[in-house]
């Protein structure tokens, strides 16, 4: 998906490289910016680079997004070991930007099977801090239970339950937030659920990929409210098609039964578009459902 700016706001472009799986650094960045008939919008200028990541970034200023449209360029050029590479971006200015609106409890809330269903581990603590609790016998990757919870079920600080900010194999340290009332020791039980947080991403960006498919996506106007209903049919149906051992199980069965919920409502949407940017919604641009709309792209 390409990245979206707000029109008329300041923002940061970005961009990251990898090669055999892995970020490339670069050692000095430049980027170009343009309109999308090919005109200057930017003269050739430094862009930031992350040492560490090797994420590239421009700031952009109001004037880089004064009017809303598709297909604005980027071109970065940047250097990897003494040797320059050149790499075109496509990014849109947009009337509203859309974020994710629902948790892991909006899905719980709609399928409360899914709890039980979900990966979580119960073990004792070996150390605790005000802002983290210690388990070295645990293996998982680098934040494999980051967006997920953990709750002390017996010992020092029972019933307390916290949000998990990161997890790091080398020490099996949770981070939390927010801090503990009481600090956990090597007396907390605790169970760690993981969250859902990689599929609702994914749902989220294809359900984005398919509104901006309908075409004119600068000048739609959509709260993020108003995909929160899809959102979670969408999810629940890449969630049951991964639980699923054999056709015709049950996770078979909600998997169908949530892609046919999230088709229904996405082919009803109404969506609505400002064309003239007059701020107002006039009754050409009005209440058109997703199953009607086939404008073309500016």
């Amino acid at each position: 998906m390409k990245q979206q700016f707000l029109e008329g706001k300041t923002d940061t472009i970005r961009l990251t490289v990898y090669d055999n799986n892995r970020p490339q650094i670069p050692t000095s960045a430049k980027i170009t910016l343009k309109k999308s008939d090919g005109s200057i919008l930017q003269a050739q200028a430094d862009a930031t680079v992350d040492s560490s990541s090797g994420e590239m970034t421009y700031a952009l200023t109001a004037t880089h997004t004064a009017n809303n449209d598709l297909n604005y360029i980027a071109e970065w050029e940047y250097v990897v070991s003494a040797v320059t590479y050149y790499q075109k971006q496509l990014f849109d200015v947009v009337l509203s930007i859309l974020s994710i609106p629902i948790t892991d409890d909006d899905l719980y809330n709609e399928l409360e099977s899914l709890r039980k269903a979900n990966y979580q581990a119960s073990a004792l603590a070996t150390a605790g801090a005000a802002g983290s609790l210690t388990d070295t016998k645990r293996r998982e990757e680098d934040n494999y239970w980051k967006g997920g919870t953990i709750e002390i079920v017996a010992g020092t600080g029972i019933g307390q339950k916290r949000d998990i900010t990161g997890f790091t194999q080398s020490t099996g340290v949770f981070t939390i937030t927010p801090n503990w009332g009481t600090t956990p020791d090597t007396t907390s039980v605790y169970v760690v659920v993981r969250s859902f947080t990689k599929k609702i991403q994914a749902a989220f960006d294809s359900l984005c990929t398919m509104i901006y498919n309908k075409g004119k996506r600068n000048e739609l106007i959509l709260e993020s409210t108003q995909i929160a209903t899809p959102l979670i049919y969408l999810t629940l149906h890449t969630i049951c098609l991964d639980l699923m051992d054999e056709e015709g199980d049950k996770w078979d069965r909600l998997s169908k039964l949530y892609q046919e919920k999230f088709d229904k409502f996405f082919n009803n949407m109404k969506l609505e578009y400002d064309e003239d940017e007059s701020g107002n919604i006039s009754e050409d641009e009005q209440q058109k459902s997703t199953g009607e709309i086939r404008i073309g792209r500016a």
